[in-house]
């Protein structure tokens, strides 16, 4: 394949957090960019989240089931690459759905896969997690390591990638994978992680962390985990999976009392439940280097920046936190 020559993007799932912050990232970076969005909007304010590009006319949003051939293949027909940030690991606010798990991450991956191979797609960008190796044994995972997901929602990103090469290796679809650690930063839904942590703190709630605090987890800020995106989209090699990740590992613990103290709340808010399996997650992002890219917002300040969002966008995530 000869030089890269995207100018029209089709990015699934991207009214999602993740997926909206790319979406705003390329048109903010890149003047001559078109982007089509296709999301089924099942997580409540999805499609408030992306107003703000709305009346853009390099942007398009279409609302659709990524399993669904007859909508994904005529958007696809348009476009030089897709991007997958489809999933339902955070459409709901209950424990993850398996059925749903596998229809959505996994045969949506393939009706994408399948598109991309029939309209020649230039690349085809599968955005995974570094859940998928799972537990850390020892040292942070390389993307040699093998696959071994523990939970539902990783497991069915798993079956995503191995499918995502089969493609690849049966019809030379241009495919690269990013394996990304815990994203968190504005605008990032309360039933995830770090936000719904922030949200306690700032109501004044018990901030509870799993197990005894000391399991660990490697977190970069939305905007550094979308610049790595974009970096493996134009300059990754095909056939390739990339870790992306700050490289630094942060306990349960810490990151509690790290939003408790840029919140100015005591640290007696924080609970440990003593519960759960207390799996620690991390990836050694150095494959990233000589893409050009490095993390520049380190997590003490990313937590600050991302509260003081919180703070001034109170209606924004109360909204959600009831919907």
């Amino acid at each position: 394949m000869g030089k890269l020559r995207i100018r029209h993007l089709l990015v699934a799932g991207g009214a999602g957090f993740v997926g909206s912050a790319f979406v705003r990232d390329r048109l903010r970076a890149d003047p001559e960019i078109l982007i089509t969005v296709l999301d089924a909007l099942r997580r409540p304010g999805a499609e408030a989240d992306l107003d703000d590009v709305r009346d853009d006319r390099r942007f398009k949003l279409v609302r659709g089931d990524v399993c669904d051939r007859a909508v994904v293949h005529p958007l696809a027909a348009k476009v030089d690459a897709s991007i997958n940030f489809a999933s339902e690991e955070f459409t709901g606010s209950g424990a993850a759905d398996g059925p749903a798990l596998a229809r959505t991450d996994i045969e949506g991956t393939v009706v994408l896969l399948e598109a991309a191979r029939k309209f020649q797609h230039q690349r085809f960008l599968l955005v995974s997690s570094g859940e998928v190796y799972g537990p850390l044994k020892s040292a942070a995972n390389r993307e040699e390591d093998r696959l071994a997901p523990k939970s539902l929602p990783a497991s069915a990103r798993a079956a995503a990638e191995t499918l995502a090469g089969a493609y690849q290796a049966s019809y030379g679809v241009p495919v690269v994978i990013t394996r990304a650690a815990t994203a968190y930063g504005p605008r990032q839904p309360v039933n995830q992680l770090v936000a719904s942590l922030i949200a306690s703190a700032l109501n004044g709630q018990a901030v509870v962390i799993e197990g005894n605090g000391s399991a660990t987890r490697d977190y970069l800020h939305v905007d550094d985990q979308v610049a790595a995106i974009a970096r493996v989209l134009w300059k990754g090699e095909p056939g390739t999976a990339y870790n992306i990740g700050d490289g630094v590992q942060i306990s349960g613990s810490e990151l509690a009392d790290t939003i408790l103290d840029a919140c100015g709340k005591p640290s007696s808010l924080k609970r440990l439940t003593r519960k759960g399996p207390g799996w620690s997650y991390g990836v050694d992002p150095r494959r990233m280097r000589p893409l050009g890219w490095d993390p520049l917002v380190r997590f003490p300040d990313g937590i600050r920046l991302t509260v003081d969002w919180y703070q001034k966008n109170q209606t924004w995530w109360r909204l959600r936190d009831v919907a």
